[in-house]
């Protein structure tokens, strides 16, 4: 039952970290719909689960290739500018039912990888491991169950932020929207600037 509260407790701090990940959220679903929202989304959940994962097994290896690694950096830093210029000058709304399946595609892998490039995420999941396994002392199956909860609450409370982010946009005009696009693509290429220069 700790290992219950611990998760969720974890989850709930996550919930209200505020990154990249977060801006894409709320700019996708008050842009594109809440369902477009939910596969960023879903794409965002697969990759903490598969860093996680990684971390579990390969921590060692992570550390010495990923996060110690400057070109990772200046990689991660370059596609991150990459997204954010598309935002900005190439990001168009298309309502077309024949594309629906290749945007949800496109929008769990934007997901996936705007959070598998961010140097900060892999360290965070680094240090949250170390954490659970040294200080808690964790077994295999507790692990499970414990970051099962905190992805669990993280999951939920994205939906939350989604939902709500949707219901405002129906109050946004076209400029507005247009204004979002300008911001998140900033945004990103600040990031990007951040991660080479760091």
């Amino acid at each position: 039952m700790v290992i219950i509260l611990e998760g969720l407790l974890t989850g709930l701090f996550l919930s209200v970290f505020i990154g990249a990940t977060f801006f894409m959220l709320i700019e996708t679903s008050m842009t594109r719909g809440f369902r477009a929202a939910l596969w960023f989304d879903a794409g965002v959940l697969i990759c903490d689960t598969t860093i996680l994962a990684a971390v579990y097994f390969f921590t060692t290896w992570i550390t010495n290739t990923l996060v110690h690694n400057t070109y990772f950096d200046i990689a991660g830093g370059l596609i991150f500018m990459g997204f954010g210029v598309n935002y900005i000058i190439s990001r168009q709304r298309n309502d077309s039912a024949i594309r629906a399946k290749s945007r949800n595609v496109r929008l769990f892998m934007n997901g996936f990888f705007i959070n598998l490039l961010n140097p900060s995420v892999v360290i965070f999941w680094l240090g949250a491991m170390a954490l659970t396994l040294s200080q808690f002392k964790l077994t295999g199956r507790e692990t499970l169950v414990y970051y099962a909860c905190a992805l669990g609450v993280v999951a939920l409370t994205d939906v939350l932020k989604a939902y709500f982010a949707y219901r405002l946009s129906s109050f946004l005009n076209a400029k507005v929207l247009r204004g979002f696009y300008i911001i998140s693509g900033l945004l990103m290429i600040g990031l990007g600037v951040y991660f080479i220069f760091k």
